[in-house]
């Protein structure tokens, strides 16, 4: 899996960052965690789950881009919220897939 450079967090997890991607890169269990990624393909702009769902092997092959890290499903869908917020304000359109890219694009210069 990758990671953008600046994960949006919950609060949750704000002081847990590096931990977490340390653990998430090595697959060890994270209950309670959720994770917001850019889906492969599909219409969805965004998907979230369980962090455990990333250890799966269609994950191996498709490698998906983490965007976001919240401590559980409330949190992950307010950082969702907050995410099309900020899509708003920074493109004054409700284009959340071409935001996320834009995110990812950001995470590859880092």
């Amino acid at each position: 899996m990758r990671f953008i450079s600046k994960l949006y967090l919950g609060e949750t997890v704000q002081k847990k960052q590096e931990r977490l991607v340390s653990r998430l890169k090595k697959h060890k269990l994270l209950p309670g965690t959720y994770v917001i990624c850019l889906p492969e393909g599909g219409s969805a702009p965004l998907e979230y789950m369980k962090a455990g769902e990333l250890y799966k092997s269609w994950y191996d092959r498709h490698e998906p881009w983490v965007i976001g890290i919240a401590g559980d499903e409330d949190e992950a869908i307010a950082l969702i919220s907050q995410i099309i917020k900020d899509c708003m304000i920074k493109t004054g359109s409700l284009s959340l897939r071409s935001y996320a890219v834009s995110l990812l694009d950001a995470g590859r210069e880092s």
